[in-house]
């Protein structure tokens, strides 16, 4: 039944692309969000990923130069993959054929749906109250069925139902609690790992929070309300500790001494709850004990970072600047499995050092150099809630490693832009 479901979903997105790009546009983001497997076979095709995304250029192209000759298409968002493509010749650590497929299966899967949605936004600007409603209305199933997972304990019925159909094999070591409860267990809620919905989570507190102005007071409070509640007890610390760094980059930059004085005080009103509950306390704290002592709470220590970061010094030592190749940290991880130092590249950082070297680094400051450039031109608040979504993506990412996180942080980072614009009359 599942996989009638998912098939009719797939045929209905490609056959409104065609009809009305825009809703079609509305149910893939809801699919991508809500679904997170796609390999389906009807009548001898495979629909896969590569296949629906083809279809969405190709009418995003068709909707943006052939049925509206004078619309200027926005490539911008593509070009960081662009300087990616220019370092390959220089990198021996992984074959020219791999790296370039490896290269266009992540432009195919992080780039095309936000392509779409940023040029159909700056296009039709009744369009972005249509994607900011499939956000929140994803935004809430997620939340909730992630919450309504502690209550049952095991496994996730809606992922393991979903692999099955598929063809994929789902770890249930993911979704196994400590102990007997689920409270402080591993919860994946609609994604197949517990570090996206993690990701997801903060990533969704920060547009809830970004569109307070535009939805109504109780459903805002509700939604806010949930998001930290799952947050707490999702099983996932970075998301605490992310949610943290980028709480304290918000105050800096707002300078806003109500803001810090309520954030303050929420802070003390949070603590004193978590020292009543010793589980909770004990949870918590284990995200600063750097000395990793806890017995109840497994997790990576500071040394063991800092020697991990000095194992990727070591394996790029004969290439330096350049790396070892794009996508190296997974083809070697397909190849051996586990790094005997590095693990399994738990970092951003690693990660950009072992694939692109220190031009990779310089590259990626840049990036953010001018992200953070590009923010500047809107409102200060809006300014501001776009770097914090910046900051919670990349102490997240340097936190846990970066497994496909940019797809959904791209994604809310451009709904919140074309939000932007249509506030500031730019669409």
């Amino acid at each position: 039944m599942i996989g009638v479901l998912q098939t009719l979903w797939i045929f209905l997105i490609l056959a409104l692309m065609v009809v009305r790009f825009k809703v079609g546009l509305s149910l893939y983001l809801a699919y991508i969000i809500l679904v997170p497997y796609m390999s389906i076979s009807f009548g001898g095709i495979l629909l896969q990923w590569n296949f629906i995304n083809m279809i969405v250029l190709l009418m995003a192209i068709y909707e943006f130069k052939i049925k509206r000759t004078n619309f200027k298409i926005d490539f911008k968002p593509l070009l960081p993959f662009l300087i990616s493509l220019i370092m390959m010749p220089f990198q021996n650590g992984v074959p020219i054929g791999i790296q370039f497929d490896t290269w266009r299966m992540q432009l195919m899967k992080y780039m095309i749906l936000s392509f779409a949605l940023w040029n159909e936004m700056r296009l039709d600007a009744s369009s972005v109250k249509l994607y900011r409603n499939v956000a929140l209305i994803c935004i809430a199933i997620s939340a909730c069925y992630g919450l309504f997972l502690t209550t049952i304990v095991g496994a996730n019925p809606y992922i393991m139902l979903l692999s099955i159909t598929n063809g994929s094999e789902f770890n249930e070591n993911y979704a196994l609690a400590f102990g007997e409860g689920r409270i402080f267990g591993r919860i994946s809620s609609v994604f197949t790992h517990p570090m996206m919905f993690g990701l997801f989570l903060g990533i969704s507190l920060i547009y809830v929070f970004f569109n307070r102005k535009v939805l109504n007071k109780y459903i805002f409070i509700l939604l806010f309300l949930i998001i930290t509640i799952n947050m707490i007890v999702c099983g996932v610390r970075s998301v605490i500790a992310g949610t943290v760094i980028a709480i304290i980059l918000f105050l800096l930059q707002t300078r806003n001494f109500k803001m810090v004085l309520i954030a303050a005080i929420i802070g003390l009103v949070g603590y004193n709850i978590i020292n009543s509950i010793p589980e909770l306390s004990t949870y918590i704290g284990s995200i600063a004990d750097i000395d990793n002592q806890k017995q109840d709470v497994t997790g990576s220590s500071l040394s063991m970072r800092m020697e991990q970061l000095y194992g990727c010094f070591e394996e790029i030592d004969n290439s330096l600047l350049f790396g070892k190749g794009f996508g190296w940290t997974g083809y070697y991880t397909t190849l051996h499995g586990d790094h005997p130092i590095i693990l399994s590249f738990e970092s951003l950082i690693y990660i950009i050092l072992c694939n692109s070297g220190l031009i990779g680094v310089l590259l990626w400051a840049f990036l953010i150099f001018k992200i953070m450039r590009r923010n500047s031109i809107f409102v200060k608040e809006t300014k501001v809630l776009l770097n914090t979504l910046l900051f919670f993506y990349l102490a997240y990412s340097c936190i846990t490693g970066e497994y496909g996180y940019m797809q959904l942080y791209i994604i809310f980072y451009v709904l919140m832009q074309g939000e932007a614009l249509l506030n500031s009359n730019k669409l």
